[in-house]
């Protein structure tokens, strides 16, 4: 079977590694890092606050230690079950929506909330979904507090590179940040031979980006890092590097 190469930033590690099967011919190689951004609170107390990841959640309440008793006030919306089991272990007041992904998770508490509350929604620099946007266009008070940014790493150990650029691969996206970080790699190490590489995507937004510079670009059924890795190993599975089986 082809190599698939895990492109995702090494702090999610921990999570993917449940996911991404060792055994396998696979390269780990990120190709981004998220530096995180120290977060500007609304003045406006929250009613709620509009989670995605764990990775947020995390960090939204380590930041937030000092206000922790107004927090506890508040109910969390989020879509993720394993976000959802995080913040129910904190002991705060969560609702669990039965979406796959961001947009319709927006499109979800378009009809769950009543105009009104307040709406904290902590979140990385560049979203996969204008959540926050969507739910405005929609008359609801919500108020965008920047996380983390995601910024290509430029540099590399040569050897890394060379075994990045070894062989023909399947690489595995999931934002158009990473679609962007691989291709200024490829272009500056690789002689911009994208032919060489077969993309999986988590989605749309993460497609369009990937088919301005692969010819063939093959999108997970669902938008969850499981279905992207079932997407990539089903590739894998159907392309042959020549000298491997």
């Amino acid at each position: 079977m082809k190599r698939i190469i895990w492109t995702r930033p090494a702090e999610d590690w921990a999570q993917d590694q449940k996911i991404v099967k060792l055994d396998l011919p696979v390269l780990r190689f990120p190709v981004t890092r998220q530096v995180c951004i120290p977060p500007q609170l609304p003045q406006r107390p929250c009613d709620m606050v509009i989670l995605t990841s764990r990775k947020a959640a995390e960090g939204f309440l380590n930041q937030t230690a000092s206000i922790r008793e107004l927090l506890q006030k508040a109910e969390f919306l989020t879509f993720g079950m394993e976000t959802y089991k995080f913040l129910v272990s904190q002991n705060l007041k969560v609702r669990l929506i039965p979406v796959h992904n961001g947009k319709d998770f927006a499109n979800a508490l378009v009809l769950e909330i009543k105009k009104g509350p307040v709406l904290w929604f902590p979140r990385p620099a560049e979203p996969a979904f204008a959540i926050g946007d969507h739910l405005r266009t929609h008359n609801l008070e919500v108020h965008d507090i920047e996380m983390y940014r995601t910024e290509g790493i430029k540099q590399f150990e040569p050897e890394a590179l060379k075994k990045l650029t070894s062989e023909p691969s399947v690489v595995c996206f999931a934002s158009p940040s990473t679609v962007k970080a691989f291709v200024d790699i490829i272009r500056t190490h690789d002689d911009a031979r994208f032919y060489k590489y077969t993309p999986a995507v988590i989605g749309g937004t993460t497609l369009t980006a990937a088919q301005g510079y692969f010819s063939d670009v093959f999108q997970a059924a669902h938008p969850t890092l499981q279905s992207l890795w079932d997407k990539a190993l089903e590739i894998a599975r159907q392309e042959t590097t020549p000298g491997k089986e």
